[in-house]
C-alpha cells in the first residue's frame, strides 16, 4: 500500500453533518481541552473573534468565554443550529451567520482575530475567502489557521483531517496579503498565525 500524497486534501470532501456529535463530546473534550489550544493565541477580552466553519462548536464556546464578541460562522445552517444550543447550555453569547467565506456580512476592518481549525482543506475558493478575511481583519488583526501537519498518513484524511504541509498554507496566506508571524505546534497540527499588514 502506497502512502498518500501529502496534497490529497484538494481532494478531501467536506465533514459530513451526521457525524457532528464527534466534533463537540465529552471525549473529546476530555482528550483534546479546546482550552489547551486557545491558551496559546494570546487572546485579548476586548478582541473580536470570529470562528470560521465552526461546526457545532467546540472551540466558540471557549473563544466567546474570553472575546468581547464572537461570531460562528459555518456553511451548515444545522451546525450552526447546534452552536446555538451549545453556547445556550454553556450561557455565552455567540453571534451567527452562514456563509462560505465568499459573502461575509461583516464591516471591512471589523474582526481581530479570524480563527480555522480543520476547516481550511475543505475550502474550495481560497484565493477568494482569504481576500474575504482580509477585508474583515482590522489593521494588525491575526488570521490563524490550524490544521493537521503531523500523524499517520495511513489514517489521514480516513480517520480526520488529512495531513497538510505547512508550507503550503503559509504561501497561500502570504499570497493573499498576510505576513506570517509564527506557526504554533499543538500534537499533530500546527496553527499559522498570519498578521494584516
Amino acid at each position: 500500500m502506497t502512502e498518500p500524497d501529502i496534497h490529497d486534501h484538494r481532494r478531501h470532501r467536506r465533514f459530513p453533518e451526521r457525524l457532528a456529535f464527534t466534533l463537540n463530546n465529552p471525549i473529546r473534550r476530555f482528550l483534546e481541552p479546546p482550552e489547551r489550544l486557545i491558551s496559546k493565541l494570546a487572546l485579548r477580552p476586548s478582541e473580536v473573534v470570529m470562528d470560521f466553519g465552526c461546526g457545532p462548536g467546540f472551540h466558540t464556546i471557549p473563544l466567546a468565554r474570553i472575546a468581547s464578541r464572537t461570531i460562528a460562522v459555518d456553511v451548515s445552517q444545522r451546525m450552526l443550529e447546534k452552536t446555538a444550543s451549545n453556547a445556550r447550555k454553556s450561557g455565552v453569547k455567540v453571534e451567527l451567520a452562514r456563509s462560505d467565506g465568499i459573502d461575509l456580512k461583516l464591516a471591512d476592518g471589523s474582526v481581530d482575530l479570524v480563527f480555522l481549525h480543520h476547516v481550511f482543506h475543505e475550502i474550495e475558493n481560497k484565493p477568494g475567502v482569504l481576500k474575504s478575511f482580509l477585508r474583515i481583519i482590522k489593521p494588525s488583526g491575526r488570521l490563524v489557521i490550524v490544521e493537521r501537519t503531523h500523524g499517520s498518513r495511513l489514517l489521514a484524511g480516513r480517520l480526520g483531517p488529512p495531513i497538510i504541509d505547512q508550507m503550503e498554507v503559509a504561501q497561500e496566506i502570504e499570497r493573499t496579503g498576510f505576513a506570517v508571524m509564527q506557526t504554533i505546534l499543538h500534537g499533530n497540527d500546527s496553527a499559522i498565525v498570519g498578521r494584516k499588514p
